[in-house]
């Protein structure tokens, strides 16, 4: 059997909180993933889509793809799919079919182009698919035209689609993939970053979302990073891991005074030794919130991002408004205790008091 690998939402491009560090972590995963499958000397390798994370790239994103592309072309047959990032507009423009002008050995799925055969010895492997549809009727008629009258002898259907029970809401039903997925011997999507096999299709024929290089938010702090090869068969996939920037999402409970609430977030911050770093706290506070620590800039260094996010604990009895006199000396205490050090906003916060309240 030829081997085939997939590799999914790489997203570069993508400044991740405005860090440029982010720029090149997006980059070194993606470069670390395709070297990798190159190493493994493919017959195919498949991009599911999201390889750029705007639908009009930056210059130094665009040339990092193109030169993996034409790397990857240069030893094997390369399919693109088209996700749902690269698109603009309700006419679904993309730069994505250009990648096809530039090699012989590139091909992109669209709705012009939704069938890639190719010959590897005696057979035929098809490759099919079309661009990230958000109407889901639109993408399941697409889905069904697309499924009738296959000419691979292995065919493979390629996706960058949410799909029901994996992420909400969804353009493709399971039951609209239970239909089609007989005409398939393999189907592989992009677009949901956690890489599992599609539980409710592997009855009737092997599915899987094949994952993504990189994170792109803490809520995937959890997810492997990396792509999938077919080696042996189509039923026995490998997953091969790709370093992405180490992550972690901290959640915890917390009833206690604003002081020992900072203590436990300094605790919690040192303990956690990764660029990538965020915390929330569900606080029952007895004190004032504006006397939790709000400015965490000096343990930031080192670190690329540092989230922290604390949210009070509403109780009936606290939800009572107290009349408060607006003075400029609690607009003074409001920066002080807020930790925000922009001492230009605040004169200017105090003068318009001073000129429009007073």
């Amino acid at each position: 059997m030829a081997s085939i690998v997939f590799i999914g939402d790489s997203h570069l491009g993508y400044r991740h909180r405005f860090k440029s560090q982010r720029l090149r972590d997006y980059s070194k995963a993606f470069e670390e993933a395709v070297r990798k499958a190159l190493n493994l000397k493919p017959t195919f390798m498949v991009f599911t889509g999201d390889l750029l994370h705007h639908p009009k790239p930056d210059p130094v994103s665009m040339r990092t793809v193109l030169k993996k592309l034409l790397e990857a072309a240069s030893q094997c047959q390369v399919i693109v799919c088209i996700g749902n990032h690269e698109i603009e507009g309700h006419l679904g423009t993309t730069y994505s079919p250009i990648y096809s002008e530039v090699h012989d050995r590139i091909h992109v799925l669209s709705s012009e182009n939704p069938h890639v055969l190719l010959n590897v010895g005696r057979k035929t492997y098809g490759f099919h698919g079309f661009e990230y549809t958000r109407n889901r009727e639109r993408a399941e008629e697409k889905l069904r035209g697309l499924s009738s009258n296959l000419e691979g002898d292995v065919n493979i259907l390629c996706l960058h689609q949410a799909i029901e029970r994996y992420l909400s809401p969804y353009e493709i039903s399971l039951a609209a993939l239970r239909e089609v997925a007989p005409n398939y011997d393999l189907i592989v999507s992009g677009h949901v970053h956690k890489h599992q096999p599609i539980k409710e299709l592997m009855e009737v024929k092997p599915a899987y979302y094949c994952g993504s290089t990189e994170r792109i938010s803490f809520n995937e702090a959890d997810n492997r990073n990396g792509f999938l090869c077919f080696e042996d068969d189509l039923h026995s996939p490998r997953f091969i891991k790709v370093e992405s920037a180490p992550m972690s999402s901290v959640r915890f409970e917390f009833k206690g005074s604003p002081e020992e609430l900072n203590n436990r977030l300094e605790g919690v911050i040192n303990s956690h030794n990764v660029p990538l770093l965020r915390v929330d706290v569900d606080a029952d506070l007895q004190g004032d919130l504006l006397d939790v620590r709000r400015d965490w800039t000096t343990f930031e260094h080192g670190r690329t991002i540092l989230d922290v996010n604390v949210v009070p604990r509403s109780r009936e009895f606290e939800l009572e408004f107290e009349r408060v006199e607006l003075s400029e000396d609690l607009i003074r205490e409001y920066f002080e205790k807020s930790g925000n050090g922009n001492k230009e906003l605040e004169e200017l916060c105090v003068d318009l008091f001073q000129r429009y309240a007073a």
